[in-house]
């Protein structure tokens, strides 16, 4: 999912309780009703009040296996199971959000999103705005039943407390590709051990620029990797003392630049074109979020056989994306009970499978069926495919929100325009 703000949301929050305070009482719209009145006690309550309605579900639009799983899975479930229709809206992070800046700016009370798949930024500046309903996660069944409720996903969305607001969706982990053909001593699992091989290989490596959100956690777990997790971690958020904190990691990107792609002067813009560079042997390595990209693009014929995935032996950043309900929604029942059923066992299930694009569930393993585990199981032993316990022990978790668009703006400044 594309996790990046524009620019203008940050200055529409800071006048957004200034506008908002100043509305009147004369100042009316269609809108200005309350979305729902009624209590939510439980998810007994909301499957009770959801029936007959119509749920809208706004997410990135452009996975098409994504697509085809809540079209072909989750809509049939939610008629079958709830009598609810469900209506899903292509929509990037960026449009929903400012979408939910400027109906709080007008005083609506009444807007049209249901169910928002979101995280990171997105999630730091809609709580930081009061765009959300909530607490969810003690209404939705599935987090109870099958979440590690007590784990640091279930309370932190990049660094920031989430307070019950939203529902863990999917995990995800900076997993690197490369061909074995190209790494005759082994796949570079440090940032030390992939200087020495760009240095002996000109033009073989290459990253996505900066804000591009892979490209960003790439930069970030170089910095980790360099300085630490928990330096980087402990740093404020304030740009002349991080910058004091994370210049090993830019100094070191420095060092990389005249041995990449074109000599670090320009950068591939996407991780489609990125992968494009690898699949025909310009580049040696790519990466993705997705842990089981490489198996993926390994079975629809776009790598060749003989890539294979590798992570850092200090880690790679994860993290997991999520589902939150907006404050305006003025269907919160039937969210509640589509974000219970998209996060449903037997719909993440599905949704792991190479037909709707191998996404692994944010489960608590040891919540789940039997038949669940070996399911789950059987993915990690696809080609291409890390196993579980590699995955679970080289995680890194993911930096502060509030961070992040710092460390983007150091590395325009010291490393892009150096």
């Amino acid at each position: 999912m594309k996790k990046k703000l524009l620019a203008g949301i940050a200055l529409s929050l800071a006048l957004l309780l200034t506008i908002t305070g100043c509305k009147t009482n004369n100042e009316s719209s269609s809108n200005n009703e309350p979305a729902e009145t009624t209590e939510i006690k439980n998810f007994e309550d909301a499957v009770e009040q959801a029936k007959g309605k119509t749920v809208t579900f706004y997410g990135y639009g452009g996975d098409e296996k994504a697509n085809a799983w809540v079209d072909e899975v989750v809509t049939p479930a939610m008629k079958e199971k709830y009598d609810v229709t469900v209506k899903r809206v292509a929509m990037s992070a960026e449009d929903f959000m400012n979408k939910m800046v400027t109906e709080k700016e007008a005083g609506t009370k009444k807007g049209d999103m249901d169910v928002l798949w979101i995280n990171g930024e997105n999630f730091y500046t809609a709580k930081q705005a009061d765009l959300l309903f909530g607490p969810i996660q003690d209404k939705v069944e599935s987090f109870e039943k099958l979440m590690d409720t007590e784990g640091h996903n279930s309370n932190y969305d990049f660094g920031v407390p989430i307070d019950g607001l939203e529902v863990p969706y999917g995990s995800a982990q900076l997993v690197f590709g490369g061909n074995t053909n190209d790494f005759s001593d082994g796949f570079p699992t440090s940032s030390e051990a992939l200087l020495a091989y760009a240095k002996d290989n000109p033009g073989k490596i290459t990253y996505t620029a900066l804000p591009e959100f892979t490209g960003s956690a790439f930069v970030r777990n170089i910095i980790c990797d360099i300085i630490g997790y928990d330096a980087l971690e402990a740093a404020p958020a304030d740009k002349d003392k991080l910058y004091e904190v994370i210049k090993p990691g830019l100094d070191y990107l420095n060092e990389l630049k005249p041995y990449l792609w074109q000599e670090g002067k320009t950068y591939p813009a996407t991780t489609a074109e990125l992968n494009e560079m690898f699949a025909s042997g310009q580049v040696s390595m790519t990466y993705s979020y997705s842990q089981m990209h490489v198996a993926e693009k390994i079975a629809d014929g776009e790598f060749p056989e003989t890539t294979d995935a590798f992570l850092f032996d200090k880690g790679t950043i994860a993290n997991e994306s999520y589902l939150a309900i907006p404050e305006t929604a003025p269907q919160k029942a039937a969210a509640i009970v589509l974000i219970n059923e998209m996060t449903s066992e037997s719909a993440q299930l599905k949704k792991a499978t190479a037909k709707y694009g191998y996404s692994i569930p944010p489960f608590d393993e040891t919540k789940l069926s039997e038949n669940a585990k070996a399911t789950l199981n059987s993915l990690y032993e696809e080609p291409g495919a890390l196993s579980l316990a590699e995955l679970n022990e080289k995680q890194i978790p993911e930096v502060q929100a509030e961070k992040i668009p710092i460390i983007e703006e150091l590395w325009k400044e010291h490393v892009l325009n150096e």
